[in-house]
């Protein structure tokens, strides 16, 4: 990892608020979550180590935002993936389009948090559509895990951006910096590229570190190792390995795109305000990607342990070593 983590000065008070958020929610009903998963899994400790310049209000929200797409996800993959219960599944995501498209009232705890985090941010036709292809992505690897079909590893990779909420998480942090730019310019091939890189770095490394947890019980088809193992025909290490090759490589390419945006900037003509505001962005996404792995190496999200705990900051050992210890790309 080229770039260094940092942890924002509010990570306990967020830790705490996130912790009672949750619980007000209801998401702490023992499936997925009990209290004890979820301290282990240190779900209020992202934002801190993803957002570290934050204050502390804005921090709370965004933390929200990022503790209810870990719910929906831990509690899709625990109650529809793993019996492969295709009908129950369309069911979860119908309540949650009906809370986004605000014609029903929640059921559930994920629809109670979408219901409240909707109630107090600004969410526009663009948010939505991001949102829907995000529970989209799940009823894909849901009826992929229902066939027992393992994707094309190009499909899989497009479609994990959006289960991951690349775009969602991108946008979160334009505007956590208040990098005002214009939409000619995201539209940009390089700055498209940008966000794709930012989204594959976690997804896929999420993949292999938790494939003994998911993938290797069965709960999914849908997963880059064996997406490549089949692909390829090789053995699992091997596909650990060139799943991790292409983390590297996405990190080298943010790199190199990083250093191509005062080249960008000029081509749009962007004006002082457009530039700092582009910079802060370029720095926020190399504070979430740096935050992001730290946490990755330290939550317990992937035990399989009844009784989880936060891994301690060392160095890790096993199948997911060779994506978390990603080479620098300088």
């Amino acid at each position: 990892m080229p770039f260094a983590a940092r942890l924002s000065p509010h990570a306990d008070r967020v830790r705490l608020h996130t912790r009672t958020w949750a619980r007000d929610m209801g998401m702490f009903d023992g499936m997925p979550w009990t209290e004890a998963r979820y301290d282990a899994a240190d779900y209020g400790g992202f934002g801190p180590l993803t957002h570290p310049t934050l204050p502390l209000a804005d921090l709370k929200h965004v933390n929200d935002w990022h503790t209810w797409g870990f719910h929906v996800s831990d509690v899709f993959r625990d109650r529809f993936l793993r019996p492969r219960d295709v009908a129950g599944g369309k069911a979860f995501v119908a309540e949650l389009r009906s809370v986004l498209a605000g014609t029903a009232a929640p059921v559930g705890p994920a629809g109670r948090g979408l219901a409240d985090l909707l109630s107090r941010s600004t969410v526009d036709d663009e948010d939505r559509h991001h949102l829907g292809e995000h529970l989209d992505a799940l009823l894909w690897e849901l009826h992929n895990t229902a066939q027992g079909r393992v994707p094309d590893p190009v499909d899989l990779v497009e479609m994990r951006r959006r289960s991951i909420g690349a775009e969602l998480s991108a946008k979160l942090l334009r505007g956590s910096v208040g990098a005002e730019l214009p939409p000619e310019l995201l539209r940009n091939s390089t700055m498209r590229a940008l966000v794709d890189s930012f989204g594959d770095v976690a997804a896929l490394r999420q993949e292999i570190v938790g494939f003994d947890h998911v993938h290797a019980t069965g709960a999914s088809t849908t997963s880059a190792v064996l997406a490549v193992r089949q692909f390829f025909d090789c053995g699992l290490e091997q596909a650990v390995s060139i799943v991790a090759d292409l983390i590297s490589a996405r990190l080298r390419q943010i790199v190199s795109i990083i250093g191509e945006l005062p080249a960008v900037a000029a081509e749009h003509d962007l004006d002082a305000e457009a530039r700092a505001g582009l910079h802060r962005y370029a720095e926020a996404l190399k504070s979430w990607l740096a935050g992001e792995l730290l946490w990755t190496r330290r939550s317990g999200r992937f035990s399989s342990s009844p009784t989880p705990v936060r891994r301690p900051f060392h160095r890790p050992a096993g199948l997911g070593t060779a994506a978390v210890l990603v080479s620098s790309p300088r």
